[in-house]
């Protein structure tokens, strides 16, 4: 006896790793006051008054909401309400080791650097996906398969889920930066 087999539908492989991050850029000149500069000494990570470097917060808070309700808007996720700002001076030495956010988006602005002098990757944030890409991989970041670096340039704007690992790829000597760092109520 022969039995014949429909074919089965062929479906296109769907990847259920997707991850929206924006890694852009924005225009400084009405957020930030001209001839503003982080004094040279300091600590490696200080918050700093947010009114001394953004002169139009409210512009700020705007372009971090756009950016976290596009990923929102990715992942189907309720839209962000209202964003809240702090502003760091980061100097020579300060990194940060891999980490999350209890927020549903984390965003980072440069608003002030200095120019790196040897080390393309020092000050970077980077941004790496924690999960395990499959029950065969010993490296985590599977789905990417890399992290994302982005420099430390002014205007240089990422956004990205709370729960994304990032990090800062320490200072090198004689640099400094002035980042916003954003974090979102839903």
């Amino acid at each position: 006896m022969t039995t014949l087999l429909a074919p089965l539908p062929v479906e296109p492989v769907r990847f259920l790793w997707g991850t929206t991050v924006v890694v852009d850029s924005t225009d400084l000149r009405d957020i930030v006051p001209p001839d503003v500069n982080l004094p040279e000494t300091g600590p490696a990570f200080e918050k700093v008054n947010a009114t001394r470097f953004i002169s139009d917060e409210v512009k700020l808070s705007g372009v971090f909401l756009a950016a976290m309700n596009a990923i929102a808007r990715a992942d189907r996720a309720e839209p962000v309400s209202s964003v809240r700002i702090e502003v760091q001076g980061w100097r020579e030495g300060h990194g940060i080791p891999a980490a999350a956010d209890v927020s549903a988006y984390i965003g980072w602005c440069c608003l002030l650097a200095t120019a790196v002098h040897s080390t393309a990757e020092s000050g970077c944030l980077s941004l790496a996906d924690p999960r395990a890409g499959s029950d065969l991989t010993a490296m985590p970041g599977l789905p990417w398969g890399r992290q994302i670096l982005v420099r430390p340039v002014p205007g240089a704007l990422t956004v990205a889920p709370g729960w994304l690992t990032h990090s800062v790829v320490p200072l090198e000597h004689g640099q400094s930066l002035v980042m916003a760092v954003a974090t979102c109520s839903q």
